[in-house]
């Protein structure tokens, strides 16, 4: 068992579900003997088994807890902050009420097994085509740059050039697989052709994410040319390497405050408009491995789509951060008919689009 301080100063006990004392599952609960207080007249634990989180109901003892099976993300993003001593942590005694004639020991603390689960094998071809955009890695950053093509596209999305190469954008033109030195590598990476690459970060490893270009011509709109790829013949708009990951910061030392959006392109768009790199993120998608967060960010700023989906995860990720003790403020796109999100709102309104964001989050505080 660990005691963990959250930055809200909040008591989190973090348990293994061999700690619990004869559970017996009601409904949705499941009821223990509180081995932090040392009870074993009532059962005055009590735990959601869907989310992991539970509490004692003994006025003395008033425990917070979270059993680690049960909610392994959250957990090992709680643990991975004590482990690097960012956290206050104190590993508490554990006393038998004077009034019971047993004598109760601590459970030893056994965590690594737990947590260290061996990681989900990767095929052959994903590693492959991982070490291929690897190994084509500045040759795609220079395509991005000597490519009129790409630099038409970034620009009618309005994102200056230098923007896209500070955050390490590449493109992959068709030509460039015709070289006989990429002969080894043409197979693996021909689904790459034509597109804007980003590159990912994760605890799994560098990864990369890529926008299909595909029979897009300057003047086209984004509803357009996504009407054209969702056709049967069309490529997939997006494709990721796995392992994936977050187009940001890769660093495990974060800011107090942390912005997130949810396309390669938004983010883009805010680092246009003077927001800070370290401080801005693009999940590519609505999933956020809670563990993945950089240490030391106290607070999130959810500024995802303002579509059904965007607002769904904004909820779900809303609970999972409030659930590891971090602060969550929401800032939803306004309800109106300039899109969904903020780059296509950015190439409509320009800087005023960006307006919602600059009142919950200043760059000038938060570099």
């Amino acid at each position: 068992m660990i005691t963990i301080t959250t930055h809200q100063g909040k008591h989190v006990e973090i348990v293994l579900e061999s700690e619990l004392r004869s559970p017996v599952e009601m409904g949705a609960q499941v009821r223990a003997y509180c081995h932090i207080h040392g009870s074993d007249h009532q059962r005055s634990l009590s735990i959601t088994k869907a989310t992991g989180w539970g509490h004692c109901f003994n006025a003395a003892c008033g425990a917070t807890v979270l059993v680690v099976e049960w909610n392994r993300p959250v957990a090992k993003h709680l643990l991975r902050r004590y482990y690097q001593g960012l956290t206050s942590v104190t590993f508490p005694s554990y006393h038998a009420p004077s009034s019971s004639p047993l004598e109760v020991r601590p459970r030893p603390l056994y965590i690594q097994p737990v947590l260290l689960l061996p990681p989900k094998p990767i095929p052959r071809w994903q590693q492959e085509e991982r070490e291929a955009l690897y190994a084509v890695d500045e040759r795609i950053r220079y395509s991005l740059v000597a490519s009129p093509r790409a630099r038409l596209y970034l620009h009618e999305r309005g994102i200056p050039l230098e923007v896209a190469q500070a955050a390490g954008a590449g493109y992959l033109p068709a030509t460039l697989l015709k070289e006989p030195q990429l002969r080894p590598q043409r197979g693996v990476l021909q689904r790459w052709a034509e597109r804007i690459i980003f590159p990912l970060h994760s605890f799994d490893g560098r990864g990369y994410i890529g926008r299909s270009l595909w029979r897009w011509q300057p003047g086209m709109d984004e509803t357009a040319h996504r009407t054209l790829l969702e056709r049967p013949a069309g490529p997939k708009r997006w494709i990721k390497t796995n392992p994936a990951g977050w187009f940001g910061t890769g660093s495990e030392q974060g800011p107090d405050t942390l912005l997130l959006v949810e396309g390669a392109f938004d983010r883009l768009t805010l680092l246009a408009a003077g927001f800070p790199p370290s401080s801005i993120v693009a999940l590519a998608g609505t999933a956020l491995p809670l563990d993945w967060l950089p240490a030391g960010v106290k607070r999130v700023v959810l500024a995802l789509d303002g579509d059904a989906g965007g607002r769904e995860a904004s909820n779900r990720l809303s609970e999972q951060l409030m659930q590891a003790g971090i602060s969550v403020q929401v800032c939803p796109l306004p309800s109106d008919t300039w899109g969904k999100d903020w780059n296509e709102r950015w190439r409509h309104l320009g800087p005023q689009s960006i307006a919602p964001l600059f009142e919950v989050f200043s760059p000038a505080t938060c570099v």
